[in-house]
């Protein structure tokens, strides 16, 4: 009896454990500002894709247009004084940022290239993608 309840202790915790739930990161915090970072393999995209409506900022880090990710980016996010709001190491390949309203400056780094953005946030969620290979890293301006 007492084995019986071992191995269904074993094969529950194992089944939480392997939920898909449990591949997305947790969401972190800094200065006052939730985001999670991930997205390696399916399962942990998956995870993410579902939690990303709560998010108004979702960044997408890929090295080629054909869907090759990348997840080596140094992510720093100033809002419009210039004031740093966000600065993660080894962010992506999928990024997703509740940000207050309003318009933020953003550095994605890796590869000796480095991508300049600006955008202008609301409530309602903004994607955006960079692809290391194929877009220009100058800023094209402010992005509703």
């Amino acid at each position: 009896m007492h084995r019986a309840l071992a191995h269904a202790a074993l094969a529950l915790s194992l089944a939480v454990c392997l939920t898909p739930s449990s591949f997305a990161a947790q969401p972190k915090e800094q200065n006052g500002v939730a985001y999670i970072n991930g997205g390696v393999g399916t399962d942990e995209q998956n995870a993410m894709r579902a939690l990303k409506a709560d998010y108004n900022l979702q960044l997408i880090f890929a090295t080629k247009q054909t869907g090759a990710y990348r997840s080596d980016v140094q992510l720093d996010i100033m809002d419009a004084k210039g004031a740093g709001v966000l600065s993660v190491a080894n962010t992506g390949p999928m990024f997703f940022a509740k940000l207050p309203p309003g318009t933020y400056r953003i550095s994605a780094a890796a590869e000796g290239k480095t991508f300049k953005r600006s955008v202008k946030l609301g409530n309602g969620p903004k994607e955006m993608t960079l692809h290391w290979e194929n877009d220009s890293p100058d800023d094209p301006g402010v992005q509703d």
